[in-house]
């Protein structure tokens, strides 16, 4: 039995990976702020005893919180301090690990440097990276919320949908279950580097279309003009699949809104 130790394993990705590692059979010590864990300062080598390391843990949210100017600082603080500690942690005991990274690594803010340098520090030490496009999953409402259930969440309170931008930038998305399932096979195949998306591009005014029309709400779009990073995945993205449509996905998605806001 593989003991597997999830760095940020109570985020959207993380929870549904230990979910889908405890279905496999392994073990899983999942080590994530959210439960007291501090991956700036703690001392991981107290948890050396495993097979596997899977470094997700990240200052991360949103279009919101990301390109917000006042959170530049706090991300690269953070972040930079994660690495400092795991990556140290990771050199000494030689564990295989694989970090997460994105395709936007390399953009100019401070989310898209810090996984850049993840990047570089995992190649340096041997390490497996795995770049995700845009990974959605049920994420209760806040400042860190990603667009797909921020929306919904607003959509059934009601709320007007005014987006940010025009909506004409954009994105690909994948669920995150195809997504957990896909890392497993990535560390059964022994793969060094991967692009982990669909290749299917969607503007995100088509993406707000399609929740506001399953809700029945209007939709209202801005004015600027959004990001777009539009850099093409490299082969390996073909070695995985993802079975989960982008309508099956948000009525997904939308289920688990109805339910938390039933409960809150």
């Amino acid at each position: 039995m593989k003991r597997n130790l999830v760095l940020g394993g109570s985020g959207t990705i993380g929870s549904a990976l230990c979910k889908e590692l405890k279905a496999h059979g392994e073990e899983v010590i999942n080590l994530d702020i959210k439960i007291g864990y501090d991956l700036r300062s703690l001392n991981l080598f107290n948890f050396k005893e495993v097979d596997y390391v899977w470094f997700l843990a990240w200052e991360v949210g949103g279009a919101k919180f990301l390109y917000n100017a006042d959170n530049q600082l706090q991300i690269i603080q953070n972040n930079t301090q994660i690495c400092q500690n795991v990556f140290s942690f990771l050199k000494s005991t030689q564990i295989p690990f694989l970090f997460a990274s994105s395709q936007l690594a390399s953009y100019d803010n401070a989310y898209g440097v810090t996984k850049k340098l993840g990047e570089q520090w995992s190649h340096i030490i041997n390490g497996s990276i795995v770049r995700f496009w845009n990974v959605y999953g049920w994420e209760t409402p806040g400042e860190k919320a990603h667009i797909i259930p921020d929306l919904v969440v607003k959509a059934l309170q009601k709320q007007p949908i005014k987006l940010m931008t025009n909506g004409e930038e954009e994105r690909q998305f994948i669920f995150m279950h195809d997504t957990v399932k896909n890392l497993i096979k990535m560390r059964e195949m022994g793969l060094k580097e991967a692009d982990m998306t669909n290749n299917q591009w969607i503007k995100i005014k088509d993406l707000a279309q399609i929740i506001t029309t399953k809700l029945g709400t209007p939709l209202e779009l801005g004015s600027e003009k959004g990001y777009c990073v539009k850099i093409e995945a490299n082969d390996t993205s073909k070695l995985f699949a993802f079975d989960t449509t982008l309508e099956v996905g948000v009525d997904n998605i939308i289920k688990l809104a109805k339910d938390y806001l039933k409960k809150s």
